[in-house]
């Protein structure tokens, strides 16, 4: 089996790159101002069952960073371990290596690019309650910049 099929290790980590530090990706508590990314960070796409995000194990081995990662200037990278995605039920972390639907689809970092699933046919109010579970596990840092 190759990385394409094989199942993504409970033990490896996912990394999301959020756009830019609004409040439509980051969260600032009024009253400790401590941040944390907003649930809209990992709202997926209207029709799709996927949040992109890339898997760090097969970062590292390719030799690639967090910083290979970031696309522009503005952008901030989270971390969050696989099992905490899990954590998170009906969502899973599936590997979508090579994806050709996105901007330079022949940077190294693509071959590290994995989807958190399982959003496909969730109501509004589980698909909420599943995003904060992401925003609030344990496992969550911010890691760039």
């Amino acid at each position: 089996m190759d990385a394409a099929t094989t199942a993504v290790p409970d033990d490896d980590a996912v990394l999301r790159r959020l756009s830019d530090n609004s409040p439509a990706m980051v969260y600032i508590d009024p009253l400790t101002g401590a941040q944390r990314p907003s649930t809209g960070a990992f709202a997926p796409k209207r029709g799709e069952d996927g949040v992109s995000v890339y898997r760090e194990q097969l970062l590292t081995a390719a030799g690639l960073g967090v910083r290979d990662v970031v696309v522009a200037p503005s952008n901030l990278v989270v971390r969050l371990t696989v099992a905490d995605v899990r954590a998170a039920p009906p969502l899973d972390v599936r590997n979508d290596l090579w994806p050709t639907d996105v901007p330079d689809p022949s940077h190294p970092r693509n071959g590290a690019h994995a989807l958190i699933v399982g959003w496909d046919g969730l109501g509004k109010n589980p698909r909420k309650a599943a995003q904060r579970a992401l925003v609030e596990a344990p496992s969550l840092s911010f890691i760039y910049p």
